[in-house]
């Protein structure tokens, strides 16, 4: 599918609340820092309150992609400076994707046509390069369109990313949690035994 740009998908006061709760979490060592080779990210992955923005957008994200989805999970990510992401492809456990841009910044997404060995870096002479601006949303297909992002120029970025998959298909398993909003302590085994991680 075509990637779809939203305006105003989220209100401004929504965004300054996800702001503030990205403040709050790595005040409070509750976003796991990532050095990359460009440079460092913090997330949050299903978190109780980014998985209720799922669930809450889910109906206007089926509206989008025009299927029945259910949520898979959600991540929050302040980006730094510098950051970048090369051209990929989601697991499928991320196919549908709604991607808001939750700062006030704007970070163009690059999205790759019939690549075979895309270009590092999200930009080439054929990408599809989209704009979003706090508060708006790209819808995609994460699994099958290649896509990625030149380096941050900003001093950060926040953006939060809602992830979907055919409702009762094989891979609705809300990405092999037991329960939303868990922040993943809970993981389904191979033989349906759940563990717990503290």
């Amino acid at each position: 599918m075509k990637p779809i740009l939203q305006k105003s998908f989220m209100g401004l006061q929504e965004c300054e609340i996800l702001c503030q709760y990205t403040k709050l979490r790595r005040a409070t060592n509750r976003m796991v820092k990532r050095k990359q080779s460009t440079g460092t990210v913090w997330e949050s992955h299903g978190t109780a309150l980014t998985d209720s923005i799922g669930l809450t957008y889910l109906h206007r994200a089926q509206d989008i992609f025009k299927k029945d989805l259910s949520l898979s999970s959600s991540m929050i990510k302040v980006w730094n400076k510098g950051c970048a992401m090369g051209w990929h492809l989601n697991k499928w456990e991320f196919e549908y994707v709604v991607c808001i841009q939750i700062s006030d910044h704007a970070w163009p997404i690059g999205f790759a046509h019939g690549q075979d060995n895309p270009v590092v870096e999200g930009l080439q002479y054929d990408a599809n390069i989209i704009t979003p601006i706090q508060g708006d949303a790209v819808f995609f297909n994460g699994a099958q369109t290649y896509h990625g992002r030149k380096r941050l120029q900003d001093d950060h970025c926040i953006t939060l990313c809602l992830y979907y998959v055919t409702m009762h298909g094989h891979l609705d398993s809300k990405a092999g949690r037991k329960k939303y909003g868990d922040e993943y302590k809970t993981r389904i085994e191979l033989h349906g035994e759940i563990r717990y991680d503290a």
